[in-house]
C-alpha cells in the first residue's frame, strides 16, 4: 500500500480543517476525496470505516503527531483522523 507524502498530508489536513464538504465527502466518497487532494486512490480503504472525522481545533492541535504517522514507513494509520 501506497504512503502519503508530507505534501499529501498537508493538503489533506487543511482540507479536514477547513472544508466540511470535504470531510463528508472523505467519510461517504474515500477516492473521489484522496484523489482530489492528489494523494492515491488506493488509499480509500483506509477511509472504509471512518464514521466521521475529529473536530477542527482537534486536527490542527494534533497536527504534527498526524502528519508524523501518516508519512511513516511503517503502516498506513487513520486513526488520529476517525471516528469509528
Amino acid at each position: 500500500m501506497a504512503n502519503l507524502t508530507p505534501a499529501q498530508v498537508d493538503t489533506l489536513l487543511d482540507r479536514l480543517i477547513s472544508d466540511d464538504s470535504f470531510r463528508a465527502l472523505l467519510t461517504s466518497d474515500p477516492a473521489s476525496a484522496l484523489k482530489q487532494v492528489g494523494a492515491p486512490e488506493g488509499l480509500s480503504a483506509c477511509f472504509a470505516n471512518c464514521k466521521g472525522f475529529a473536530d477542527p481545533q482537534t486536527l490542527r492541535e494534533s497536527r504534527a503527531t498526524i502528519q508524523q504517522q501518516l508519512t511513516s514507513k511503517g503502516s498506513m494509520t487513520i486513526h488520529s483522523l476517525c471516528r469509528s
